[in-house]
């Protein structure tokens, strides 16, 4: 809910001609955001058109910083001209109003849009492997956020204007914030103080982690303070995980011009880029249509994944479709790779009928064995600390150098020429150990091991 799936829905309204999702071929989600962008092209048309007028020459002539030219002005008066002059922007506010006020026929179309989006949303997170144990919605949340601010406005937390219910936090360093606009509708704000109260309510929790774009750090430092100042039990116990945006070799991607890339072409373009690194191997030849295009697809998403997972969540990074799926360096098919080979060592020892018991019958390990054998020992405290940092490059960093050192271990030391039974029922003993705990772990970061490659 809110003024966002309302340009969506208003645009829709007056330029989509009853097209849907169906008669257009398109899924839902980006159905929907077909007409966020069309909005914003309009908005822009309009305000180019306004700025040539006597209305807005005058409001030029007013502006309080005298020596900031008409381009800069204009560049930064856009959100105030939305909120003030723009008729697209009343409509768009007026549908606010009246969905908040449970305008039939708004709540209709806003239904069937949602609708649209959601089932685009579900075929995404179903291919990506995401999956949510429950998900809160803002419409059912924001009524229950409006309450708790009434009660801190009536304890003198809060402060009333007419509609308007705002906060002083200029002891905090974050100035004043409107928590409810002047037309009484919500804002982020109030709708996640709701959400946070109704998940406590839930689950009881003490700790509540929120995965957002650095962008926002801001939004969550405002509702972190609110809620303290407002009681919550578990308010002390907000963490905001701000993650480092993730911009293409071409640049940043901004949702509202329509520059984005979405993560359906996103997989796309990695699994194809997966198709074309085993073409010019030459490998997966000889298995059938269904095996090969599964192999392609989890190593277009192992690529996709460990790549951004690889980094510090903090930083801002830039995603390389084509670096991602190379088969040399910190990638995530480098590590599956190292996987199957595992997997191919180990079978071929079942083959053979080696027994990995007799592995306790070798005792002078090699430098290249110990090496490996306390990179797995490292594992529990690895996931600890991923887990105590929310950072889950840790990990990332740890399946790197175990297949990096599982390579080595490979190239050094014969396996089945090693002569002695121990020796060889020992290092095929660790090669399905090591295989065991890369899975393990390259499965925390949601990615699925490959069988062949």
């Amino acid at each position: 809910r809110g003024i966002a799936i309302c340009r969506s829905m208003l645009a829709w309204q007056l330029f989509g001609n009853g097209a849907t999702p169906e008669t257009e071929k398109v899924k839902g989600d980006h159905f929907v955001g077909r007409f966020y962008v069309e909005f914003a092209r309009r908005f822009d048309e309009e305000y180019k058109e306004w700025i040539k007028t006597e209305e807005a020459q005058k409001v030029y002539a007013l502006r309080e910083e005298k020596e900031q030219n008409e381009e800069a002005f204009f560049k930064g008066y856009k959100n105030t001209y939305f909120n003030t002059h723009s008729r697209l922007g009343e409509m768009a506010r007026e549908m606010l109003v009246k969905w908040e006020a449970g305008d039939p026929a708004t709540r209709a179309l806003w239904e069937k849009m949602n609708s649209w989006v959601y089932e685009g949303f579900d075929q995404t997170y179903n291919r990506l492997g995401v999956h949510f144990d429950k998900l809160y919605y803002e419409s059912e949340t924001y009524l229950l956020g409006k309450e708790l601010i009434d009660e801190g406005v009536q304890k003198g937390i809060l402060h009333r204007d007419g509609k308007r219910v705002w906060t002083d936090l200029e002891e905090a360093g974050l100035g004043r914030k409107t928590i409810i606009k002047s037309d009484g509708t919500s804002t982020y704000t109030s709708q996640d103080v709701g959400t946070a109260h109704q998940r406590y309510k839930d689950f009881g929790a003490e700790r509540m982690v929120y995965v957002v774009a650095d962008e926002q750090n801001n939004h969550f430092d405002v509702l972190f303070e609110i809620l303290k100042r407002l009681g919550e039990p578990y308010a002390h116990g907000l963490f905001h995980l701000s993650y480092g945006m993730v911009d293409l070799p071409g640049g940043r991607m901004k949702s509202r011009e329509g520059t984005v890339v979405d993560a359906d072409d996103l997989m796309d373009e990695v699994i194809a880029a997966a198709k074309k690194e085993a073409h010019s191997l030459g490998t997966l030849e000889e298995a059938d249509k269904e095996t090969r295009e599964e192999v392609w697809r989890k190593v277009g998403l192992a690529a996709l994944k460990f790549f951004i997972l690889k980094v510090n969540p903090k930083k801002r990074m830039v995603f390389d479709p084509g670096e991602s799926v190379e088969l040399q360096g910190q990638t995530g098919p480098y590590i599956q790779y190292a996987y199957v080979r595992m997997r191919g060592v180990v079978e071929r020892g079942q083959k053979e009928g080696i027994a990995l018991s007799e592995a306790k019958a070798y005792a002078s390990l090699e430098p290249a064995e110990k090496a490996l054998l306390k990179l797995l020992l490292d594992y529990p405290g690895v996931i600890a600390a991923a887990a105590q940092e929310y950072d889950p490059s840790h990990l990332a960093a740890w399946c790197y150098q175990v297949a990096k050192q599982y390579s080595k271990f490979w190239h050094d030391l014969s396996i089945f020429g090693a002569g002695q039974t121990g020796a060889v029922a020992f290092r095929l003993l660790l090669s399905q150990q090591t295989g065991r705990l890369l899975k393990n772990a390259m499965g925390l970061l949601g990615i699925e091991m490959p069988r062949q490659m």
